[in-house]
């Protein structure tokens, strides 16, 4: 089983390069499906905040009178939540079912986040401008070949001296093996800043796990602690 899925994943990771639109279209179908079922219940949907969002928000690093952009929001649990500790929160994904979820999910809630629909790795993309970005698990499945337009578009969605939370998995976990998306901690460390380093200066870096439902284990992964650069 093990080598069909890395076969598989080596035969993606083949046509995201020969042919990366048709790859990310793909990809935007394939979340519209996952979103569009009721059952989707994948270890890492949860209302649980991440704790390196909870430490931005109460040391000040978020502030509360700056808008806040939650990157590839689904079912928009994190945007109910920021809305909720008082931000103005944009909740954006490309799938447009979850942005469908999203306001479902939100009627009759005292704060209600904005929700829209928007490609992050389309050329050119123009966000509303944010003090914050939070990005829980959204990076690391974009394809390396996308990545260089993702952090251009993010660069562009952040006020100068603004800040952005990334947390980005290292897939350093036995069932995720297989993935190509797996690199070390020194690796994706060394990778976040040759992307983000002429945008952002990278304020801080640490060891993390994104959250899981109870009875799950959370996926290894990096924190990102980044400044708008001047």
């Amino acid at each position: 089983m093990y080598l069909l899925r890395k076969l598989l994943d080596l035969s993606e990771a083949w046509l995201e390069r020969l042919f990366p639109k048709w790859a990310h279209a793909r990809q935007v179908s394939k979340w519209d499906k996952h979103w569009q079922n009721p059952n989707y219940n994948p270890f890492w949907k949860t209302d649980q905040p991440q704790k390196e969002l909870v430490e931005a928000i109460e040391a000040g690093w978020f502030a509360k009178d700056g808008r806040v952009i939650d990157l590839g929001c689904g079912n928009g649990e994190v945007s109910r939540w920021l809305a909720q500790e008082g931000f103005e929160v944009i909740g954006v994904d490309y799938s447009s079912k979850a942005i469908a979820n999203c306001r479902r999910l939100s009627l009759g809630q005292e704060r209600v986040p904005t929700f829209q629909v928007a490609d992050l790795c389309a050329p050119n993309l123009q966000l509303p401008i944010a003090a914050g970005l939070f990005d829980r698990g959204c990076f690391h499945r974009i394809a390396d070949n996308c990545r260089e337009v993702f952090v251009q578009n993010m660069a562009r969605a952040t006020v100068r001296g603004g800040h952005f939370l990334l947390l980005a998995g290292t897939f350093q976990r036995s069932d995720f093996a297989h993935y190509r998306g797996a690199r070390s901690e020194r690796e994706l460390r060394e990778h976040i800043e040759s992307l983000f380093g002429s945008y952002f200066s990278i304020d801080r870096s640490e060891a993390g796990v994104i959250n899981a439902q109870e009875g799950h284990a959370g996926m290894p992964a990096m924190a990102f602690w980044m400044t708008r650069r001047e």
